[in-house]
């Protein structure tokens, strides 16, 4: 702890004893270096809006790990300025009391971010795993857009269900906004309370026979009113624009030859990989 300007003046007892409590809390708290745990970065953050659905909890992977690359640019050029700062002090002689504490702030600045960077890191290779267990859990090679876009009447059915459950649970009565998002997706609102109200009264017997529920048991019938309803978000299609495919494969795929092309392009400048 380089801070020998500032403590020169402070209480010595309290001075030592932080001094000797720093380096072992200074040690643990390297293991925080970012914003959530392995578990919770898992299981939450990737099913925050998407809830179950593979592909959406693989777009979610691609944006958590894009926000830590931007962070990880950010910070390379944050170091890259404050560097330069001390390599200016470091080549002066005899620094006065304000320069060698800027020095110091400088250089303690630099560690830090270089910390928050390792995090970002762990984040983005807890991400890569998530990635690849997903994909091998669900049997799927590869991805694209028109697969995400394929999913999506499904998992908006599937969502409606799983709002209207918690809605029944918490309220008794499915909320104004759930009701409408069903019926966007054609779900009849009084087919959808019958099923969710069947399936409160089925667990609550199970319930009642002490038999340990789990969430999985829900999201078993989540999955089967998506399955059962899907069908459905394309007679909305029908009816609104006189067809069920709605999705443009052309604009798919000249992101997809677009993406492609950059991809194959070396970034200009010093890159971070």
């Amino acid at each position: 702890m380089d801070m020998d300007i500032i403590l020169h003046k402070q209480n010595k007892q309290l001075v030592d004893r932080v001094k000797k409590a720093l380096p072992v809390i200074d040690k643990h708290t390297r293991i925080f270096d970012r914003q959530n745990s392995q578990t919770t970065l898992q299981l939450m953050t990737l099913t925050m809006l998407g809830g179950h659905s593979p592909l959406r909890m693989l777009r979610q992977v691609t944006a958590e790990v894009e926000k830590r690359k931007n962070a990880l640019y950010d910070a390379q050029h944050t170091v890259a300025e404050k560097q330069a700062e001390i390599d200016v002090l470091e080549e002066k002689q005899n620094l006065t009391s304000t320069e060698r504490a800027k020095l110091i702030q400088l250089k303690y600045s630099v560690n830090m971010i270089n910390n928050k960077a390792n995090g970002s890191l762990k984040d983005i290779a807890t991400l890569a795993d998530a990635y690849d267990n997903i994909l091998s859990a669900n049997n799927m090679k590869d991805w694209n857009e028109e697969d995400f876009e394929n999913d999506e009447k499904k998992h908006h059915v599937r969502r409606g269900f799983e709002m209207l459950y918690r809605n029944m649970i918490e309220y008794s009565r499915g909320k104004e906004a759930t009701l409408e998002y069903l019926q966007q997706y054609g779900v009849h609102c009084q087919m959808a309370i019958a099923e969710v109200n069947g399936y409160i009264n089925y667990a609550n017997n199970l319930i009642q026979k002490e038999q340990a529920l789990t969430a999985s048991h829900l999201e078993n019938f989540l999955d089967e009113m998506k399955d059962k309803y899907a069908h459905n978000a394309d007679e909305v299609s029908n009816r609104l624009f006189g067809k069920d495919g709605i999705i443009n494969k052309a604009y798919m795929e000249k992101m997809d030859k677009r993406n492609k092309e950059q991809a194959a392009k070396k970034p200009n400048g010093s890159a971070i990989w």
